[in-house]
């Protein structure tokens, strides 16, 4: 039982970073052990949160890292501010969708988590045809420069992968949360798939469910229909000469991002902003640095082991 707490202080203490109490399923989804059941871990939850035994507590059906009590207002908060962000979310990708090589439009960040608010971008994750990856984006980019004038907060569109690509090769807690609470708003069947062939995300959460409805279920209705725009734009892009196109975009855009980041060296920056034939990723801020690092902080803090 006391191993049972740590690994329950483990999972809440991930998700204090956000300010994000969480429920009975969600801490049993996320727990990094297997132990016990459902129902079990529920019991244990309201005893130790009863007894004041446990770094953390209970309120509204919300558990929490004590004394931090004030966040379950911001979730309900934040869940009513997403409810917006999901409406835009589905304008948005009716215009993604319809770019040329465009096979699925994701949700991430913390629209995925229903933990939006006035200063959160709509993030979004694309999985594209086969080496058309860069002609898919550089079309997208233009797009955003000129209508909405380079604005990330409507159309933050941070990371690309192929069809025949959809296996992500970072593995840690952070890049497992993304995957488990990603979310389509086109084309479902693919973002099972990608959920499928990145089953490794167990090893973090391993009672997690695959394409568990409770986690990949939006604020909007999904739309699966594939645009007949956009079947007669790729039109546009025969054979070995798209390829070819894709290929030297893919090398303007590393060369960018040479010319613009020279003080890094080459593997952060290469981590930062990866561009290869199936892999674009652009995040600037090394989110997911500054995250792992906050995490390990509050873990050695509660003299918790390190994941």
């Amino acid at each position: 039982m006391e191993e049972l707490q740590k690994n329950i202080t483990k999972t809440l203490l991930y998700y204090d970073i956000f300010s994000h109490p969480l429920k009975t399923d969600e801490i049993f989804s996320f727990l990094p052990r297997n132990s016990i059941s459902k129902q079990d871990v529920g019991n244990f939850l309201k005893e130790t949160a009863l007894n004041g035994s446990a770094p953390y507590a209970e309120k509204d059906g919300y558990y929490y890292i004590k004394p931090s009590e004030e966040n379950i207002s911001k979730r309900v908060r934040k869940e009513n501010y997403s409810l917006k962000m999901w409406k835009q979310a589905s304008v948005i990708t009716h215009i993604i969708k319809r770019f040329p090589f465009v096979r699925a439009v994701l949700v991430t960040g913390s629209l995925s988590k229903n933990s939006s608010d006035a200063a959160s971008d709509l993030d979004f994750m694309l999985v594209t045809a086969k080496n058309r990856l860069w002609i898919s984006r550089t079309l997208l980019m233009l797009f955003k420069k000129i209508f909405f004038l380079n604005s990330y907060k409507f159309f933050c569109i941070n990371y690309y992968v192929t069809e025949d690509n959809l296996v992500i090769s970072e593995r840690n807690i952070f890049t497992a949360t993304e995957i488990a609470t990603i979310k389509a708003t086109y084309n479902t069947e693919l973002l099972n798939e990608f959920i499928r062939q990145n089953e490794w995300i167990r090893d973090y959460f391993p009672n997690y469910v695959l394409c568990d409805p409770m986690l990949h279920t939006g604020g909007c209705k999904v739309n699966n229909r594939r645009s007949k725009l956009q079947r007669f734009t790729e039109l546009l892009f025969p054979g070995r000469f798209a390829a070819a196109i894709d290929k030297k975009l893919m090398c303007m855009t590393r060369k960018h991002w040479r010319k613009k980041y020279p003080q890094l060296p080459d593997s952060e920056r290469n981590h930062m902003f990866k561009s290869t034939e199936n892999v674009s990723k652009t995040h600037p801020g090394n989110m997911q640095k500054k995250i792992l690092g906050m995490y390990t902080q509050k873990l050695r803090e509660f003299n918790l082991e390190v994941q």
